[in-house]
């Protein structure tokens, strides 16, 4: 009979389907919570030892100098450029305007924000600020070969360059404020000394470019005055219009000598009926004269040793003349604007700057690392999520072990079954 109640009162303390998921999450809940609440002192202990720990390293490594420090402040000392036309670029777009064939693409201002970049990543520099700043004696680098001391440079320091707005960013980091100016106020130093250079070596290309291209039109102008010097020559004329003139002018005067002696011969040939007459000879051979003599100007002869072309040559002459007369036009305005280009570039001292110094690096008097506060709060969590999963972990070796050694059941067949302690009551009542 008792046994028969309590088993009835045991079925009625098991709740069906999502009632017993609820209750079983609730004591799943209530039972880790005591395991926290048994381990309370650990966890608590754990936490506070680690966080003590951290704040006592914190302020341990604020207090000592930088170079005992474990974890010295780090600075960052910031230099801003506004960088302008590369020089290289200017040049060539001046004598392009300068010769009237400048493009858009000519006239666009080219900054030089790109290839200072390179050059401030380019080893060449990077050894020589290392060089300037005494790094290798300062860091202790005399164990490391070049390409290790340059990336040890390139760690410290940042480049940053904004094309649309031309700047150009140069940081370095360390430990000492003021040398991190130093080695930035070196970079903008150098950086400068270096476009100098190159701003003064494309002057001197440019000038012997200038100085080449000059020579090479001016022997052009040479030849061409030379061929149109011998055209004026050979012809006795300035231009193949004047030949067309004079030839013109004489064959008028023959065509009317021509004409008066036609007239003469008819009138001579009417007045006397003799074929010999001596008159009529002298009129008719005069003709054939003229004749002759028109025959010799339209094929270009003009009397004596000179000559003029043919009038069929002259259309030909003067296509010739006209390409000779504007190639010559055209190399000697080259050789002007080339004249004025190279005075330019001479009595010019300097190019512009290729950029500007808007805002020069200064003594930093906050660090930008590291942030205390966060390491401690971050350490502060880890101890106590490390400590509350060893707590956990405990407890179920314990748990396991205790299980073990009473030769329980397994834990899937304990789960689904009721707890005697939750029979009792229920024992005890009947």
């Amino acid at each position: 009979m008792n046994q028969t109640r309590s088993k009835e009162n045991g079925r009625s303390l098991r709740p069906a389907g999502p009632q017993l998921t609820e209750l079983t999450l609730a004591e799943t809940i209530i039972r880790y919570v005591g395991i926290l609440y048994r381990y309370r002192w650990w966890i608590g202990i754990v936490t506070f030892f680690a966080a003590g720990g951290i704040v006592a390293f914190s302020i341990v490594s604020l207090r000592l100098p930088p170079e005992e420090s474990p974890m010295p402040n780090t600075y960052e000392a910031q230099a801003t450029l506004l960088m302008g036309e590369d020089p290289l670029e200017a040049g060539a777009s001046a004598i392009l305007e300068a010769l009237g064939m400048a493009t858009m693409e000519s006239r666009t201002a080219l900054t030089s924000g790109r290839l200072a970049l390179q050059v401030l990543e380019s080893r060449a520099f990077i050894d020589t600020i290392i060089e300037r700043n005494a790094m290798v004696a300062r860091y202790g680098l005399e164990d490391m070969n070049n390409t290790r001391r340059r990336a040890f440079v390139r760690a410290r320091s940042d480049y940053a360059y904004e094309p649309p707005t031309a700047l150009l960013t140069i940081s370095y980091r360390d430990i000492h404020p003021e040398y991190t100016r130093q080695v930035v106020d070196s970079m903008v130093a150098e950086l400068t000394q270096w476009f100098s250079e190159r701003d003064r070596i494309i002057r001197g290309r440019t000038l012997e470019a200038l100085e080449t291209t000059l020579a090479e039109v001016e022997r052009e102008i040479t030849a061409l005055e030379s061929e149109i010097r011998a055209f004026q020559q050979r012809y006795g004329v300035l231009g193949v219009e004047e030949i067309a003139s004079s030839q013109a002018a004489m064959l008028r005067t023959l065509e009317n000598e021509l004409v008066q002696l036609e007239r003469a011969i008819r009138t001579a040939a009417e007045r006397t009926r003799l074929r010999d007459d001596p008159e009529l000879i002298r009129l008719r051979s005069e003709r054939d004269t003229v004749i002759d003599l028109m025959r010799q100007v339209e094929a270009g002869h003009a009397g004596g040793d000179r000559t003029t072309p043919a009038r069929s040559e002259l259309p030909d002459l003067a296509l010739r003349l006209s390409r000779l007369q504007s190639d010559i036009e055209i190399q000697q305005r080259i050789r002007t604007s080339l004249q004025e280009q190279y005075e330019l570039a001479r009595l010019t001292a300097s190019a512009p700057p290729a950029f500007t110094i808007l805002e020069s690096a200064e003594v930093p008097d906050e660090k930008v690392a590291p942030s205390r506060a966060r390491l401690c709060v971050t350490v502060t969590l880890a101890a106590f999520a490390a400590s509350v999963t060893l707590a956990l972990i405990h407890d179920a070796f314990k748990s396991a072990k205790l299980k073990q050694s009473r030769g329980s059941p397994p834990a899937a067949a304990d789960s689904l079954s009721t707890p005697d302690s939750a029979l009792e009551p229920v024992t005890r009542r009947g």
